[in-house]
């Protein structure tokens, strides 16, 4: 492998790294970021929702809640000093624009919050807003105390050389016109009858609390203080969201005595750990502030889609994004623990056992999961890679104990496959579905609607509710291959040396047959193929290089699918790596979905790949160029879902959380 460069187009190569900075050799003399006040505003929020039911805008969120929050746009006439929301994650929209609007008067005057000076600022784990004249300043911030509740913290203070007269209001109200809402002591209980869901926002300082009509609320923190120059004052609130009332009774357990200011420095210390945990870490990327940034940007994106239990969703999962998706999916979940189990390890366990906990008798995980256990898709699951998130878990915790209360089930998945989607039991699966449609067989690959399977056709299996594609899939037998080795590895770490040997015997077997039966020499890459012929469905695209990832390819196989890979022809376009090669007269760069566009999880899995047969250059500087042309990640743009590999623009959905967990894989090298 050392003689690498003797194998490639020397144009290829130079045109890989004339295309970006790529990842400087020595260490940088900037000084490094490591605190979260060092990264503010990575992600614009500064946005406001036209109707309830405005569901493209973004919101920061935390601790696995079910709500989030915005922050107004820059100099706006209204809503300044507000956060605005909350947005409800469960695709019913926003609660309401804003549930406290401070209303501020200064000698009898009122004070212009949009017309002095202000900033606004979106922390890792906080919101901040500024506001100060000649002479009074006001600041207010927002963070996360749990998974229910937003506590607000608020400051006054009079910055003048003269005394001032200083009252503060909050003004607030919902969207829905059925929601029933009542004053209790320094609190406000609003019912969401379409949901019978709840939400208590609570003034913990205030004077006086009470209702303005049906659904708005009119709070006086304070009238008429007298404050000396340089003095002030603080004010508290939270904002509680619930499911239930029970729920609602239990948060009002834990806010009993509720000290603000402790819970802002816990926020921080819990995010600076998130930092550090990511930081820490040797790769050359992590050398560069660039990189930094991109990597806290990714895991802001993963904690704004965290939920918690509620529901049939019995454990804490990740949506793949607040934008549009209201559930967990499997192989998404498996990308998301590998991600979390660096930062968050608890959580990862967790991702896990929210699609475990529907494991079905025959060793099938669901593709989805949600709220509502009626919408769990059994129509097909997705690509087996539960055991490798799992193993990076162990990898990153060294938890025995997590591996063995997963081994059994992760083997038992294993074995459904054979037993499931291997028709002509060669050992050798394809993709399916249970109900014998294409188009769950093609979710169940992940490629939905990937080129390769446009002639495809559906086949019965032994089982009742078991059916196969036509073609042998070379990504899923990669995954299966390298499955193998985590379960072996697993299996001796808990003493099961006798599987152990014979998982390792199957992989074997599997290695020949990929090698031998799925790459074509005279193209020089790996393909499906057809049943009952072995024929090669010669369609280029990203699941080619699997066989890289998974560790199966020879050392001169690998050398010719990275030939491919740096063709600027094939996949080393403006954003590199795509799922179809650029040349194909099918590809779709702009609205193909996996006919073209760049998916940044086969980026990994292509990266990767390459690092495990030695071609580190040539890794970084496809993870440097995906960093510096896809739209928006160096500057205030969210992860998206895809991107045209011909321009780098933003495609599908934002603030996508697969995307944000490989990227943040890719980064640390791992």
């Amino acid at each position: 492998m050392n003689n690498i460069i003797n194998h490639l187009s020397v144009c290829s190569i130079l045109l890989l790294f004339s295309c970006c900075s790529g990842v400087k050799n020595d260490v940088s003399s900037e000084e490094m970021k490591n605190d979260r006040n060092d990264f503010y505003n990575l992600i614009n929020i500064k946005n406001v929702p036209q109707t309830e039911k405005d569901r493209d805008l973004f919101v920061f969120a935390d601790q696995g809640s079910w709500t989030g929050y915005a922050l107004p746009e820059n100099e706006a006439t209204r809503l300044a000093g507000s956060f605005v929301g909350p947005y409800m994650m469960t695709g019913r929209g926003w609660i309401a624009l804003s549930l406290a609007e401070p209303v501020i008067w200064v000698d009898g005057e009122k004070y212009d919050l949009a017309r002095n000076i202000q900033t606004s600022k979106y922390y890792p784990g906080k919101l901040v807003q500024e506001f100060r004249n000649e002479q009074l300043s006001f600041v207010t911030e927002l963070c996360f105390s749990s998974a229910r509740t937003a506590v607000i913290r608020s400051s006054v203070k009079n910055i003048s050389s003269k005394d001032l007269t200083v009252s503060l209001q909050w003004r607030g109200g919902v969207y829905e016109n059925s929601a029933t809402l009542s004053a209790t002591g320094k609190g406000v209980k609003v019912v969401h009858n379409q949901e019978q869901t709840l939400t208590f926002i609570s003034f913990n300082t205030a004077q006086d609390v009470r209702l303005v009509g049906k659904d708005s609320l009119l709070v006086a923190e304070k009238e008429n203080l007298q404050l000396t120059p340089g003095s002030g004052f603080e004010t508290v609130s939270t904002q509680t969201f619930a499911f239930d009332e029970a729920t609602l009774n239990k948060e009002f357990e834990l806010l009993k005595g509720l000290d603000a200011d402790r819970v802002f420095v816990e926020n921080e210390k819990r995010w600076n750990t998130y930092l550090s945990s990511l930081f820490d870490n040797d790769s050359p990327f992590m050398k560069e502030n660039k990189y930094r940034h991109v990597v806290t940007k990714a895991l802001m994106t993963l904690v704004a889609n965290w939920r918690t239990p509620s529901g049939d969703i019995l454990h804490d999962g990740t949506y793949p994004s607040y934008s549009g998706f209201f559930g967990i999916w499997s192989w998404d979940s498996w990308k998301h623990a590998a991600a979390n189990a660096l930062y968050n390890p608890e959580e990862a366990k967790n991702e896990i056992r929210c699609l475990f906990d529907y494991q079905a008798e025959n060793g099938m995980i669901p593709d989805f999961v949600s709220r509502n256990k009626e919408r769990i898709n059994w129509r097909d699951t997705k690509p087996p890679l539960a055991a490798w998130a799992v193993k990076c878990i162990y990898d990153a915790t060294g938890d025995k104990a997590f591996v063995a209360e997963m081994f059994d089930k992760l083997y038992k998945y294993h074995q459904w496959w054979y037993t499931d989607r291997d028709h002509d039991r060669n050992g050798i699966c394809e993709y399916g579905s249970t109900d014998g449609t294409l188009i769950a067989a093609c979710w169940e690959s992940g490629m939905d609607n990937g080129v390769r399977f446009d002639d495809a056709v559906m086949l019965k299996n032994e089982p009742e509710k078991a059916w196969s594609m036509d073609q042998e899939n070379i990504c899923l037998n990669s995954f299966l291959y390298a499955e193998k080795g985590f379960l072996a590895e697993m299996a001796e770490i808990l003493g099961k040396n006798e599987l152990a040997s014979q998982l390792k015997q199957e992989a074997e077997v599997l290695k020949v047959h990929i090698q031998t039966k799925m790459f074509d020499e005279e193209t020089g890459f790996f393909y499906d193929t057809r049943l009952g012929t072995g024929e090669f469905i010669k369609v280029m695209g990203a699941e080619c290089w699997l066989p890289l990832w998974a560790g199966v390819a020879t050392p001169q196989q690998a050398r010719k699918v990275l030939d491919k890979m740096l063709d600027p022809e094939k996949f080393n376009s403006k954003v590199p790596l795509g799922t179809l090669e650029i040349s194909h007269p099918r590809l779709r760069p702009t609205r193909g979905y996996w006919r073209g566009p760049v998916w940044i999880d086969q980026v990994y899995f292509g990266v990767t790949g390459l690092r495990n047969y030695g071609f580190e250059k040539e890794a970084d500087g496809f993870v440097a160029k995906y960093i510096d042309n896809a739209q928006g990640l160096l500057t205030d743009g969210p992860i998206h879902e895809n991107y045209n590999p011909l321009t780098g623009e933003t495609l599908n959905c934002p603030n996508f959380s697969w995307s944000s967990a490989v990227t943040i894989k890719m980064l640390l090298n791992k």
